[in-house]
């Protein structure tokens, strides 16, 4: 028999296209704690063909996070559909697919770590998540994201 702590792990995952991917656990993680607001500023890494640094980047990978998320809680389907890797020039994902990216209702999102290794980031982000009659539920996932000619997308998987 499931237990509940199981099954919202699992919904959450499935919330944020995680399904099937477990990632590595960080190596050299700094938490950040911090609330995602629709109102942050958005800043970008170095174009190609410039050098950014680890700090830089990690800057960059947690503003688009930010972005990502308080988009999540938005219910903001186009932006979601723009951060995410697949949706870029060469991908499978179609525009006409993403109501699938929502997920289930997210609030109170926090971005506890973000981690960067070359072209590759990992976040870790704790929210409540609403799961139809159990009610909101505090929960934490991985979230992988990938640089993608300058800028950070999240990482979609099929």
């Amino acid at each position: 028999m499931f237990n509940l702590k199981q099954i919202s792990r699992w919904v959450l995952a499935a919330a944020s296209l995680s399904l099937a991917v477990q990632a590595e656990e960080p190596k050299d993680v700094a938490p950040a704690s911090q609330a995602v607001t629709p109102e942050q500023p958005v800043t970008t890494a170095p174009a190609t063909g410039q050098t950014a640094s680890p700090e830089e980047l990690k800057a960059a990978l947690q503003e688009r996070v930010k972005r990502y998320w308080a988009a999540r809680q938005a219910r903001d389907v186009r932006t979601l559909y723009e951060l995410e890797s697949a949706a870029q020039p060469g991908g499978w994902l179609k525009l006409e697919h993403a109501m699938s990216l929502q997920g289930l209702p997210v609030r109170s999102v926090k971005i506890d770590e973000v981690q960067v290794e070359g072209e590759k980031g990992m976040t870790q982000i704790s929210a409540e998540v609403m799961i139809g009659t159990i009610g909101w539920t505090r929960q934490t996932t991985k979230d992988p994201w990938v640089l993608l000619d300058g800028q950070w997308y999240h990482e979609t998987f099929r």
